[in-house]
């Protein structure tokens, strides 16, 4: 595989990222609510209790990435 192939493939999965939305899942750590918001566009913040203290929710599920 040559070196411009590889740029292209991982162009293109950088991309594919890119169009997902960047909405996510946080836990308030005062008041333990699931808020769901874009941190871009959007303060940190619980809607609830007004802490500024968020712990990121994870999925449960793996994913496999192919080693390149």
């Amino acid at each position: 595989m040559s070196e411009e192939e590889t740029v292209e493939e991982t162009t293109e999965e950088v991309e594919e990222v890119e169009e997902q939305e960047p909405a996510a899942g946080y836990k308030c750590v005062k008041c333990e609510q699931e808020v769901t918001i874009n941190p871009v566009e959007e303060k940190i913040i619980c809607p609830k209790c007004s802490h500024r203290v968020l712990f990121k929710l994870r999925s449960t599920d793996t994913q496999r990435v192919k080693a390149v």
